[in-house]
């Protein structure tokens, strides 16, 4: 099935309606290599801030001035006298043969009284200046531009990883609902391959916020602050030892322990998750085969788990049970594990390499897997681990290539499938699983799907580009899950 519904991608660019007969939608090419990773920023965790003046580099410069005015040591007080005489020669010099002129008694000069009427016609505009103008929207005595740089409490904000031919970047866009369009509000550029994503509230006791964690090629986990304009470096990095750099400010910034070597990923970090009970926690797994818990207040890898033989490729913290933790891996293998009890480690075998897997928000006893074979698979985990018969509750064939996404929405029986066919895929799960829709998103091979949690519908897909597909918008969609009308945040 294929409808108009409401699609939003950066291949589409969105402008302000135009005068009759212009276009209000203009396309665009603005494909990347790929989008590998995408997360959601909750509703009001965000508030921007940019570079503020100060630091080592003003006080060098304000000590250079006040050595240049003879207001350094004595040891520079002869350097400083002879640089404000030849300053003082130069303007004599400039100055010579201006005496006719009497500039010093223009402003009484009678045949210049005239001139004066254009400093009164400024003292008259700025009255007219000091009232509010009915036609402007907005706050007029913002700092930013035009509202660009403010985030609004009630706006829908994520997090995307990706890669062009010669660039890498984490970037943060927010999307507007009411126009069912987005933009990039800034990005980070990084220094390797991204291939995962996640958001962070809080690194540290005195360090809340908002952060994205960045995993990637190169064995290491990178911190970056979501609220900071224009960041140098990351806040804190796991796995990557320091590099020694010439920058006074990079190393204030960064300092001696913001990195840490020890326990590090041996291989590409695939795939990230933070506790939802401890946003300090974080789980990663890794193309060296092994599954890590990380303290991240403390820059530690707190336990190290090698339970697979092959490639991590998801790790998902549960979403009621703390300590309880899901592993899928390229060895075929569906992993469960109580992080307090490292050794006991329960199993099932999947049809396929992983690519990804989650937790039923709607049944916290089962979960979900999507393998490279295009096949969906619902487990009983009560059954895994009791090493009982029927764990295995059912399998979708849901594409005919890798299915690399599998996401269920706030509204119970809603499951949405990406693969690299470039289909997004609804599945109706009330009982036995069946498909409601079906949509070419035009945005090449699908890489990643995130369903929005603070939204009955809202799905946000990566390809060549981020691509977002309001669920609510499709009238087929309408009448199998009755979705209602969005209702706008208070204060909104």
């Amino acid at each position: 099935h294929f409808g108009p519904g409401t699609l939003a991608s950066l291949g589409e660019v969105w402008e302000p309606p135009q005068p009759p007969g212009g276009a209000g939608l203009r396309p665009s090419t603005m494909e990347k290599v790929a989008v590998t990773g995408i997360c959601w920023v909750p509703r009001g965790k965000i508030a921007m801030r940019r570079p503020q003046p100060g630091g080592e580099d003003d006080d060098d410069l304000r000590a250079m001035h006040d050595e240049l005015a003879g207001g350094g040591s004595s040891a520079g007080a002869s350097g400083s006298s002879s640089a404000v005489a030849h300053a003082a020669a130069a303007a004599s010099a400039i100055t010579e043969g201006l005496e006719e002129f009497d500039l010093d008694n223009y402003d009484a000069d009678e045949d210049n009284q005239d001139g004066m009427q254009f400093f009164s016609v400024f003292k008259n505009d700025g009255e007219l200046a000091d009232e509010k103008d009915p036609y402007m929207k907005g706050d007029a005595d913002s700092e930013s531009e035009d509202g660009f740089d403010e985030i609004k409490p009630d706006d829908q904000v994520f997090v995307a990883v990706s890669c062009e031919e010669d660039t890498c970047q984490l970037e943060v866009f927010v999307y507007d609902e009411e126009d069912a369009s987005m933009y990039v509000h800034h990005d980070v550029q990084l220094t390797a391959y991204p291939l995962c994503v996640e958001w962070f509230s809080c690194i540290g006791e005195a360090n809340e916020g908002s952060f994205g964690a960045v995993g990637l090629i190169d064995h290491s986990i990178q911190l970056w602050d979501l609220q900071e304009m224009e960041p140098m470096e990351p806040v804190k990095a796991l796995g990557k030892a320091p590099k020694n750099k010439a920058s006074k400010l990079k190393k204030k910034r960064v300092g001696a322990s913001a990195l840490s070597s020890a326990k590090a990923h041996e291989g590409p970090v695939l795939c990230l998750h933070g506790s939802v009970f401890n946003r300090n926690v974080l789980a990663s797994g890794s193309a060296d085969e092994t599954l890590k818990v990380w303290d991240v207040s403390e820059n530690k890898c707190v336990h190290t788990y090698s339970h697979h033989t092959s490639k991590v490729q998801c790790a998902r913290w549960h979403p009621t049970e703390q300590a309880v933790l899901l592993s899928a891996a390229f060895d075929r293998k569906l992993a469960f594990l109580d992080v307090r009890q490292p050794g006991q480690v329960a199993m099932t075998e999947l049809p396929a390499e992983a690519e990804s897997a989650i937790w039923s928000r709607h049944a916290p006893f089962e979960c979900l897997a999507s393998v490279d074979n295009g096949v969906v698979a619902c487990y009983d985990v009560r059954k895994v681990v009791g090493k009982g018969d029927g764990a295995k509750l059912w399998t979708l064939m849901a594409h005919d290539v890798a299915c690399t996404a599998v996401q269920d929405a706030p509204t119970k029986g809603v499951l949405v499938t990406a693969g690299l066919d470039g289909h997004a895929k609804v599945w109706n799960t009330t009982s036995s699983p069946s498909l409601a829709m079906s949509k070419d998103l035009k945005a090449g091979p699908l890489f990643t799907c995130h369903s929005c949690p603070e939204a009955q519908a809202l799905m946000c897909f990566g390809g060549k580009c981020p691509v977002m597909w309001d669920l609510s918008s499709e009238q087929i969609l309408v009448d199998a899950f009755g979705f209602a009308p969005e209702v706008a945040p208070a204060g909104a």
